[in-house]
C-alpha cells in the first residue's frame, strides 16, 4: 500500500482509471443497504473534517476538469428520481437549520456570474424561462421576496440601466403579453376586490407616484388606450366629489393655460363639444308643459321624437323637419314682451330676457335656413287652447 502523501505517476493513475472503466459499482442503484446506524456513523465521521481540496485552486489540470464536467452529465443522464426521493431532498433542503447553513455559507460571497453577460446560450435561457412558467409561489415566498426588496437602494447607474431595459419596445411588448396571459379569464374574488378598493397609500407614496409621472409624455397610442379604458366608466358620487375637490384651487401656469386654450379651439375639439352639448338634456326631466304637449300628440296618433339632438334641441320633432318648442311664459320672456319691467331683479332682469328672446329668434332663423319648419308655442297657449295648438301643428304636416 502506498504511504500517505505519495504521489502517483501519470502512468499509474492512467492504469487505475483504465482498470475501473466499464465496471459497475457494487452499490449502484441499491437503496437501503446501509442501516440508519451506519449512515449516522458515516455522517458523524465526516463532521468537522475539512476536505483535502478545500480552498485549493489549480490542482486539477484543464483536461481533468473537462473530463469531470463531462462525466457529471453522463452520470445523471436519463436518471429519474422517485417521488419519495424528491420529497426527501425537498424536505431536507426546507429545514430551517439547513437553510440557515446555506445562507451563512453564501454571506459575503460574490456570485460567480455577477456582472457577466452572454454566459448562457439562447437555448439555456429558454429552458430556464420554461422551468418557471406556470410556477406558483406560496404566500410566504412572495412575502419574503417583497420584504427583501423593501428599503433596497440601487445606484443611479443601476436605476438608469433598469429604466433603459424596461423602455425597450420588445421588453414592453413581452411584459404586455405576459400580463394579458396572466389575467386572461381571471376574475378577482369579492374579498380581493375589497382589499384593492380599500387600499390606502401614504401621502409620501402618493407624492412619489405623482412625481414619477410629472413631465412624462405618453405616445398617441398609449393616450388612446388610456382614454378608451375610461369610456363608459361610471364613478360613484364620492369618487366624483373627490375628483372635483382635487381640482379646486388648482392653478395652472401661463404656458399650460395657453396649451389648453389652443387645444380647445381646435375645429375637431369644438365639433366634439358641440355634439356632446346637443345630447345633454337640461333639465334632465321633462317639464309639465312638455309632458302635456306629448300627451296631446299621442292622443291624436301623431308620431314624434322628443329632444332631438340638433340645433336648439327641439322639445318635439316630427318627421320630416318640423321643430316644435314649448316655451315657458316667464323663462322665455313673454311677460317682458308684454311690457313688464324686471329691472329691479338682480339676475333675471330686462337684459337677461332680451338676450333669451334674441337667442330663441337666432335658433329659429338658423333652423329655417336648414329647411326646418319651426313652431314656438307659449305656455299659456298650450294650457288654455290645446286644440288650436294641435291645429297649428297639423297645418305643418
Amino acid at each position: 500500500m502506498a504511504s500517505k502523501g505519495t504521489k502517483l505517476s501519470p502512468e499509474t493513475r492512467a492504469k487505475i482509471s483504465a482498470s475501473k472503466t466499464g465496471k459497475i459499482p457494487w452499490n449502484k442503484g441499491k437503496t437501503g443497504i446501509y442501516s440508519p446506524e451506519t449512515r449516522a456513523k458515516l455522517s458523524a465521521s465526516l463532521k468537522g473534517r475539512i476536505a483535502w481540496n478545500k480552498g485549493k485552486k489549480g490542482i486539477y489540470s484543464p483536461e481533468t476538469r473537462a473530463k469531470m464536467s463531462k462525466s457529471s452529465p453522463r452520470f445523471w443522464q436519463d436518471k429519474k428520481l422517485s417521488p419519495e426521493t424528491r420529497a426527501k431532498i425537498k424536505a431536507s433542503l426546507n429545514k430551517p437549520e439547513t437553510r440557515a447553513k446555506i445562507s451563512a455559507s453564501l454571506t459575503g460571497k460574490v456570485p460567480w456570474n455577477k456582472g457577466k453577460k452572454g454566459i448562457y446560450s439562447a437555448e439555456t435561457r429558454a429552458k430556464l424561462s420554461a422551468s418557471h412558467t406556470g410556477k406558483k409561489l406560496s404566500r410566504e415566498t412572495r412575502a419574503k421576496m417583497s420584504a427583501w426588496q423593501i428599503g433596497r437602494k440601487h445606484s443611479p447607474e443601476t436605476r438608469a440601466k433598469i429604466k433603459a431595459s424596461l423602455n425597450k419596445p420588445e421588453t414592453r411588448a413581452k411584459m404586455s403579453a405576459s400580463n394579458a396571459r396572466f389575467w386572461k379569464g381571471k376574475k378577482l374574488s369579492p374579498e380581493h376586490r375589497a382589499k384593492l378598493k380599500g387600499k390606502v397609500f401614504s401621502p409620501e407614496h402618493k407624492a412619489k407616484m405623482s412625481a414619477s409621472h410629472t413631465g412624462k409624455k405618453f405616445s398617441p397610442e398609449t393616450r388612446a388606450k388610456m382614454s378608451a379604458s375610461q369610456k363608459g366608466r361610471d364613478f360613484s358620487p364620492e369618487h366624483r366629489a373627490k375628483l372635483s375637490a382635487s381640482q379646486k384651487g388648482r392653478k395652472f401656469s401661463a404656458e399650460h393655460r395657453a396649451k389648453l386654450k389652443t387645444y380647445q379651439n381646435k375645429p375637431e375639439v369644438l365639433e366634439k363639444n358641440r355634439e356632446r352639448r346637443l345630447h345633454l338634456l337640461i333639465p334632465k326631466k321633462d317639464s309639465k308643459l312638455e309632458l302635456k304637449l306629448q300627451e296631446l300628440l299621442k292622443a291624436n296618433n301623431i308620431p314624434f321624437t322628443k329632444h332631438k339632438p340638433i340645433l336648439g334641441q327641439p322639445d318635439i320633432f316630427i318627421d320630416p323637419k318640423i321643430c316644435v318648442f314649448a316655451d315657458g311664459d316667464y323663462w322665455h320672456g313673454w311677460f317682458h314682451l308684454q311690457g313688464e319691467d324686471f329691472s329691479n331683479q338682480r339676475k333675471f332682469n330686462n337684459e337677461y330676457f332680451e338676450k333669451k328672446i334674441k337667442k330663441d329668434q337666432s335658433i329659429t332663423t338658423r333652423l329655417e335656413a336648414k329647411g326646418c319648419k319651426v313652431l314656438r308655442l307659449w305656455e299659456h297657449e298650450i294650457n288654455q287652447e290645446p286644440k288650436k295648438c294641435l291645429d297649428r301643428i297639423r297645418a305643418l304636416l
